[in-house]
C-alpha cells in the first residue's frame, strides 16, 4: 500500500489573492528581495516567462547572491530563447546546472551541453530533465550503446523514475533487446479501467460529475497557453489550482477515491526484469489537474516524467467519442514517437475510449496522446500523477 501525504497544492492559496498578498507585501517592502522571487514563483506557475524574469532581475538587483535566484532567472531566459543571457547568468556559479546545459544546446554547442548534463547526473542521479536531453543527445548522435550505458548506470545508482524507464525503454529496443524493452515500454495488462464509487452525499455518480464539471469549467484560473516544447496540450485548457473554486469539496471527494483506487492498483510482475514495479513508491502525493478540451482540441504524444502511476478520471464526454476509426476523443498509448519512427512496428497502439465515471490508469512513462473529439460539447477529465515522495 501507498502512504498518502497532502496532494499538490491542497494548501496552496487562491493565484488571485497570492498574488495581491505578494503585491501588497513588495509595496511596502521594496528592497526585499525574497518576497520578489516568490512573484517569480507565482508568475512560473502561469508560464508567464517574461513577468518572472523581471521579478528575478529585480531580486538580483537587490541581492546578487540570493539563493535560487539565478537558475530561476536562467530558466526564464532559456524558456524566452535567450541563451546567452541564461549562460550570463550562470557565470558566476561552478556547480553543475541544468540550466547551463540547455543553454549551451539552445547555442549549438552540443558538446559542452553534453558535459554538463553529464555532470548535472553526476551530481543528482534523480535529474529527470537531464536524464531526458541527453537521452535526446545521445539518440540522435546515433550513440545508441552509450545512451543504454547512461541508462542503466542510473538504474544502479536509484534512480528509477518516469522519464529514465521512458529513456531505457527506447535504448534496449535500439540495442535489440526487444523482450526487455517491450516489457517496460507498453503492456496493456498495466492499462486497467476503473469504475469510481459514487461519492457520500450523491445520489449517483452522474450527479457527482455534473456538480464536477461545473466546479472545473468555473473555475477562474483556467490556463491555455502553454510551451509547446515542454506541453503536450494543443489547444485544450489545463486548471492546476483546483482547490480555489467554489466547491474545492468535490476535488477532495475525487482525490479520496482516486487514492483508494491507485493505491490498490497492482498489476502481475515480471519475474526477472520490471523495473516500474520495483519503483513502486511507498509514501507518495498526488498531482492533479482538470483538463477541459473541445473540437479540435488534443493532445500530443507524451509521457508524464514526475510520475509513477498515472490516471485520467472522464467527468464529461461527448457522445460522438469512439474507438473505431478515427477514434474521436479516445486515448492512444503507443511507443515513444522518436523509436515509432525508427522502428514503426515494433510495438502496437492501444486505444481506449473515454466513459463517463470511468478511471484509467497506466504507468506514468508510456507515451500517449489524445485525438480531437469534432464535437462542441466539452470533452472535461481530471488527470493526476501519483508522485513519489522524496
Amino acid at each position: 500500500m501507498i502512504r498518502w501525504h497532502p496532494a499538490d497544492r491542497a494548501n496552496v492559496a487562491a493565484p488571485a489573492a497570492a498574488a495581491s498578498l505578494l503585491e501588497q507585501a513588495i509595496a511596502s517592502r521594496p528592497d526585499n528581495a525574497a518576497l520578489r522571487l516568490k512573484l517569480a514563483d507565482l508568475q512560473f506557475d502561469r508560464y508567464d516567462f517574461a513577468a518572472a524574469a523581471s521579478a528575478l532581475e529585480a531580486a538580483l538587483a537587490l541581492d546578487p547572491d540570493l539563493a535560487g535566484v539565478r537558475p530561476r532567472l536562467a530558466r526564464c531566459y532559456n524558456a524566452l530563447r535567450r541563451h546567452q543571457e541564461a549562460l550570463d547568468a550562470l557565470a558566476a556559479g561552478e556547480s553543475p546546472e541544468y540550466e547551463r546545459a540547455l543553454a549551451f544546446e539552445g547555442l549549438g554547442r552540443e558538446a559542452e551541453a553534453e558535459r554538463e548534463y553529464r555532470a548535472v547526473l553526476a551530481a543528482d542521479p534523480h535529474h529527470r530533465p537531464a536524464c531526458r536531453k541527453l537521452g535526446k543527445l545521445l539518440r540522435r548522435a546515433g550513440r545508441t550503446a552509450e545512451l543504454l550505458d547512461v541508462c542503466e548506470t542510473l538504474n544502479a545508482l536509484g534512480a528509477g523514475h518516469a522519464q529514465l524507464l521512458y529513456t531505457w525503454g527506447t535504448a534496449l529496443a535500439l540495442n535489440g533487446r526487444d523482450e526487455q524493452a517491450r516489457a517496460i515500454l507498453l503492456e496493456s495488462a498495466r492499462v486497467a479501467e476503473l469504475s469510481l464509487p459514487v461519492p457520500e452525499g450523491f445520489a449517483d455518480i452522474a450527479a457527482f460529475n455534473a456538480a464536477l464539471a461545473e466546479e472545473i469549467l468555473t473555475n477562474p484560473y483556467r490556463l491555455s497557453d502553454f510551451p509547446v516544447e515542454d506541453e503536450a496540450n494543443r489547444g485544450s485548457s489545463r486548471v492546476h489550482a483546483l482547490f480555489a473554486g467554489r466547491r474545492p469539496e468535490l476535488v477532495r471527494l475525487l482525490l479520496n477515491s482516486l487514492q483508494e483506487l491507485t493505491a490498490a492498483f497492482a498489476p502481475p510482475r515480471h519475474a526477472s526484469f520490471d523495473p516500474w514495479a520495483d519503483a513502486r513508491p511507498g509514501a507518495a502525493h498526488l498531482k492533479a489537474w482538470g483538463l477541459i478540451q473541445r473540437g479540435d482540441d488534443y493532445e500530443e504524444w507524451h509521457s508524464h516524467p514526475g510520475g509513477w502511476l498515472s490516471g485520467v478520471y472522464y467527468i464529461q464526454v461527448p457522445k460522438s467519442v469512439s474507438a473505431d476509426g478515427a477514434g474521436r476523443g479516445c486515448i492512444e498509448f503507443g511507443p515513444p514517437p522518436a523509436l515509432a519512427r525508427i522502428m514503426p512496428d515494433f510495438i502496437a497502439t492501444l486505444r481506449r475510449a473515454p466513459r463517463e465515471g470511468t478511471l484509467l490508469l497506466a504507468p506514468s512513462h508510456y507515451s500517449h496522446r489524445t485525438i480531437p473529439t469534432g464535437a462542441e460539447e466539452y470533452r472535461i477529465s481530471f488527470a493526476f500523477d501519483v508522485v513519489p515522495d522524496g
